[in-house]
């Protein structure tokens, strides 16, 4: 037995037995070290990957809401997608939210305890998301459609405005203004509601009573007067449009002409000081073009007036108009063989700062294109004023919605005879995350 004692120690050097086992031994812990650690490296992962998807999601939330949104109201949306988002490893983490104008910042954090990378003395991971959303504007052919509605002046501070219990309604266009201020498009009120296909301003929005269906863009390009080569509003002072204007005759048709009870018919011509419909009043007008010289078109209450293939044309710094339902008015712009084709009211330049009213009530008909690039367009009064029309579209400085009546714009109603002549609009409101 010690023979075999003292044999088995003097090989031992000598003896590899065994060996494999030993190495084995000294590598198993930094071997389960490194698969311990991308175990935990993987879980971290997954977990700022869901903070990041909840970022995003809570940051186009926020920025996609109405410009007239305030600053708290997108907080807390951005805090509730946020926390709607995060999943159960992410419950309880605070994100923090930043808010200019409509863009949207969300930042979060959170330390990821580890499990095997404690062996390493590394007990916990740091992972974090950022996420920036703001709305954009981009072309799209799938946006394309025809604009009704065209607000010139970039410095309006009422480019759309609408108020009172007035509905304005043009399903199939756009309403856009060219206004740069923050009130570009703009309501005043609960009731007042304007519906189209778009609405889109340069500059900002501010309906609080969410009056626009859909929600009005901000931040559109700039839309080209349709009618000039150079616009009133391009260059101070220079104008040119992309028709002649027409031949003023030396002499008046008439003067200050004021038509009471009874039936009137007239011929196109130069009506210095404009003429007026008093009530009972029944006017037939003829073919052509009627200039409206340094006065209104005063047509009051009660009064009837009806022509096909006319226009009229406002000359003169005091020239205007002033419509107003409750009797008759048919009135339709000039067909597609005659000079200025689609158009019923122009509006000399030289009236800068004009109003011209339209008042509903009565049947009220406006077939044509009213282009007035430095006057104001106030619409106001009862009824439902260009209902039956077949085509109606308004290029001005600006407009202003009022009353308790409903007004129609259409210009994309196959059953006119009129020439399309109103601009096309290919935008699309988008958030993008940057």
């Amino acid at each position: 037995m010690f023979h075999n004692i003292r044999t088995a120690l003097s090989n031992f050097p000598f003896d590899r037995r065994g060996s494999i086992a030993i190495q084995f031994g000294l590598l198993i812990v930094p071997v389960m070290l490194l698969s311990g650690a991308a175990i935990d490296l993987a879980s971290a992962y997954m977990t700022e990957e869901r903070l990041q998807a909840a970022s995003d999601a809570a940051a186009i939330a926020a920025a996609s809401l109405p410009d007239s949104t305030s600053q708290p109201d997108r907080i807390s949306k951005a805090t509730n997608v946020f926390g709607a988002n995060a999943g159960a490893a992410n419950q309880g983490v605070t994100p923090q939210i930043t808010v200019s104008g409509r863009s949207v910042s969300v930042q979060a954090s959170k330390t990821v305890n580890t499990n095997f990378l404690r062996l390493a003395h590394i007990n916990s991971l740091y992972v974090a998301s950022t996420s920036t959303a703001s709305p954009a504007v981009s072309t799209s052919t799938a946006a394309t459609g025809r604009i009704c509605l065209l607000g010139l002046d970039p410095t309006s501070t009422d480019g759309i405005h609408i108020q009172g219990a007035n509905v304005v309604s043009y399903p199939g266009c756009w309403g856009y203004t060219n206004s740069t201020q923050d009130t570009a498009i703009n309501a005043n009120g609960a009731r007042a509601t304007a519906t189209g296909v778009g609405h889109c301003a340069v500059g900002k929005v501010s309906a609080p009573a969410n009056n626009f269906s859909p929600t009005p863009t901000a931040g559109c390009p700039a839309v080209s007067d349709p009618f000039a080569k150079i616009s009133y509003y391009a260059v101070s002072g220079v104008y040119t449009p992309t028709f002649s204007k027409p031949q003023i005759s030396d002499t008046c048709t008439a003067t200050n002409l004021n038509m009471k009870k009874g039936s009137y018919a007239l011929a196109p011509g130069r009506y210095c000081g404009g003429f007026s419909l008093q009530a009972q009043a029944t006017v037939t007008l003829s073919p052509g073009i009627y200039i409206i010289d340094n006065g209104v078109l005063n047509v009051q209450s009660g009064s009837s007036l009806s022509g096909s293939n006319v226009l009229f044309y406002f000359s003169g710094g005091g020239a205007s108009m002033t419509i107003i339902g409750g009797g008759t008015i048919n009135l339709k712009g000039r067909s597609a063989s005659s000079s200025y084709p689609s158009f019923l009211f122009i509006a000399d330049t030289a009236n800068v700062g004009g109003i011209s009213n339209i008042q509903g009530g009565g049947t009220l008909n406006l077939e044509g294109v009213l282009y007035m690039p430095t006057q104001t367009i106030l619409v106001s009064g009862n009824g439902d004023v260009n209902g039956s029309s077949a085509y109606f579209g308004m290029v001005a400085k600006n407009f202003n919605f009022q009353g308790n009546g409903k007004f129609n714009l259409t210009v994309t109603n196959a059953a006119t005879t009129l020439t399309n002549i109103m601009p096309s609009v290919s935008v699309v409101n988008t958030v993008a995350l940057k």
